[in-house]
């Protein structure tokens, strides 16, 4: 189902990519404000009385601090959190699927993806990019890889990257059932704390479609 392209081992020591596939979700479905409003109450008792300078010292934040600033990017996860905490409310969707994972992104702070399984062209392979690789992005802009960026990609091409974001093709959309969603982990980030938040991810779905299955939950590390 996935595996590391050698150039990872010699980039990237230490990655680790997260999973968590999931079959025959109510595509209907939507997050139950009270959940949402739960998730945003332990943000701000957990980040409220912090700055941005202290934010980015935090564990796991400053793995991807660091990551971003090798490429003159700064963590956009960090401003959404930043944005919460000042009393904006979180990017709101229709999809309980989207919503959900956008919750859980911002309570781990792990940088997070979904895709509608459907779409893809398995096994998935992670690359570092070259700068040659070209995709739509989810905006629907073509969009080109950044050198030495971790990138994702199915038997078909790019499906994510962490500078350039996830594709349009296998978004998530109101008809996904099926879907994959993957966390990038740069080193310096635990294989066990990925490996429970994909777990509170699955039980957040679970509450608002109790019938969905799930194929895969594992943290795959290349050491």
């Amino acid at each position: 189902m996935f595996k590391f392209d050698e150039s990872i081992s010699i980039s990237f020591p230490g990655v680790k990519m997260g999973f968590l596939i999931m079959h025959g979700v109510s595509p209907v479905s939507s997050y139950e404000n009270w959940e949402e409003a739960e998730v945003i109450t332990g943000l701000k008792q957990k980040y409220g009385q912090l700055g941005r300078k202290e934010l980015k010292t935090l564990y796991p934040i400053q793995a991807y601090v660091a990551y971003y600033k090798r490429f003159g990017y700064s963590y956009p996860v960090l401003a959404q959190l930043e944005s919460v905490l000042q009393g904006k409310k979180p990017l709101h969707t229709e999809s309980g699927l989207l919503q959900a994972m956008f919750l859980w992104e911002l309570d781990s702070m792990l940088l997070t993806a979904g895709h509608d399984l459907a779409q893809l062209w398995l096994p998935l392979q992670l690359k570092a990019a070259t700068d040659a690789e070209s995709y739509e992005s989810i905006s629907g802009k073509e969009v080109t890889a950044v050198s030495g960026d971790l990138m994702l990609c199915d038997g078909s091409g790019a499906i994510s990257s962490i500078l350039r974001g996830p594709d349009y093709k296998s978004r998530i959309t109101a008809s996904t059932k099926d879907v994959l969603f993957s966390i990038y982990a740069p080193p310096g980030i635990d294989a066990n704390y990925i490996q429970n938040n994909l777990q509170k991810l699955e039980k957040s779905i679970l509450e608002f479609s109790p019938s969905s299955k799930t194929e895969m939950l594992r943290v795959f590390s290349q050491d």
